[in-house]
């Protein structure tokens, strides 16, 4: 599995490729490239949400066997 600094890497690239196919496709909001980058650029930003509430959740499970 990713870590999370290979996967903002991998959004880093993703929302560079995602810009140069918006220039590319110009008015076209129909471009095939464009709506596949947009689509990697979302899936990657998810799975990074993902990661991190799922850290939160194990913090705050911690916590709460401290305290009780």
């Amino acid at each position: 599995m990713a870590t999370k600094e290979q996967l903002k890497g991998h959004i880093d690239k993703a929302k560079s490729v995602k810009e140069e196919a918006q220039k590319k496709a110009g008015e076209n909001k129909y471009d095939p490239d464009l709506r596949q980058s947009k689509k990697k650029f979302k899936r990657l930003t998810r799975k990074v949400a993902k990661i991190d509430y799922r850290e939160k959740m194990l913090a705050e499970k911690g916590k709460k066997k401290k305290e009780g």
